[in-house]
């Protein structure tokens, strides 16, 4: 992550503070800045609606509304690429040599191997995943 582009994969709770102006305090300034930088490539995998979804239905997450309504100009306004989740995502994701079971964290992992990118996570348990590279 010296110098140059920087592909970047950013964990749900990353991309829902960082597009509500009221929470991206929440984000350390180096981290709101690799995002900012419009020189590096920002992903945002297919699981991450699926997991605000989810977790709003389920009533965990009620602010996530706003932003599935808005979810193509959300992707638009941060210059996003939504990562499609693909078979071989799926068989590291299930394999990965990693005691954490959250289904849509060991997808993260495994997208953020296989497209060698930077997961943007204030969440530490990443680093016990081997192989992925986490920056907050």
């Amino acid at each position: 992550m010296v110098g140059g582009i920087v592909k970047l994969l950013l964990d749900t709770h990353t991309l829902l503070w960082f597009v509500d102006a009221s929470t991206q305090d929440h984000i350390p300034a180096g981290a709101q800045a690799l995002i900012a930088n419009t020189e590096n490539e920002l992903l945002v995998s297919a699981v991450t609606p699926w997991e605000l979804s989810l977790k709003h239905w389920l009533g965990k997450l009620p602010e996530a509304g706003v932003v599935l309504a808005a979810w193509p100009q959300v992707i638009q306004r941060l210059r996003a690429t939504v990562l499609p989740v693909t078979d071989t995502h799926g068989i590291l994701g299930g394999q990965l040599d990693w005691a954490h079971q959250d289904p849509f964290d060991r997808m993260l992992a495994a997208q953020a191997i296989l497209e060698d990118a930077t997961l943007v996570s204030a969440d530490t348990v990443f680093d016990a995943a081997p192989g992925v590279h986490r920056v907050w």
